[in-house]
């Protein structure tokens, strides 16, 4: 346990744990933003778009590379 010996430490250690608690504050919002953007409807439609036009894609390019060598 830390002893101090004025009551200005008392009140810069103070400060300090205040400005701490209020940037985990701000970053805990902004960690919020970004689950809501994540989440968002607009952006799981686009993330399924995605992976099912990607899974097209590589399976047009199996089926071309399977014919090219007859099987």
């Amino acid at each position: 346990m830390k002893k101090y010996n004025s009551f200005k430490e008392i009140d810069k250690d103070l400060k300090i744990l205040k400005l701490k608690t209020q940037i985990s504050k701000q970053k805990a919002n902004i960690d919020l933003v970004y689950i809501r953007r994540a989440f968002s409807f607009t952006n799981i439609i686009a993330e399924f778009i995605s992976y099912f036009g990607q899974k097209a894609v590589y399976a047009k390019i199996g089926t071309q590379i399977l014919r090219k060598f007859g099987l």
